[in-house]
């Protein structure tokens, strides 16, 4: 529930700094002959950050992907070795 709450303080601040900060406007060329003409720079500076978060997390996902399915691999194995009965015995554990 806070993040949920936090996520809608961000938002809306980043709404009224957007909404306050019209000037400049800037003309956006997307690809040649496309061009967004008129956009607060602003808005131009918050969608571009945007854009880098979610080609950063594309760039990590393979990662991310990766470890977790080595992480249910290891998983799968001890507990495969703790129902086979492998593994430290009450007398093989180090006391701590």
């Amino acid at each position: 529930m806070f993040r949920i709450i936090l996520w809608l303080i961000i938002i809306i601040l980043i709404t009224f700094f957007v909404v306050f900060n019209v000037e400049p406007k800037v003309d956006v060329h997307l690809f040649p002959g496309v061009t967004l003409q008129g956009m607060p720079l602003a808005l131009v500076i918050i969608l571009s950050f945007i854009l880098g978060l979610l080609c950063g997390m594309l760039i990590l996902l393979p990662e991310l992907i990766r470890s977790k399915i080595k992480l249910s691999q290891l998983e799968k194995e001890r507990s495969k070795s703790s129902a086979s009965g492998e593994g430290f015995s009450a007398q093989d554990r180090p006391s701590s």
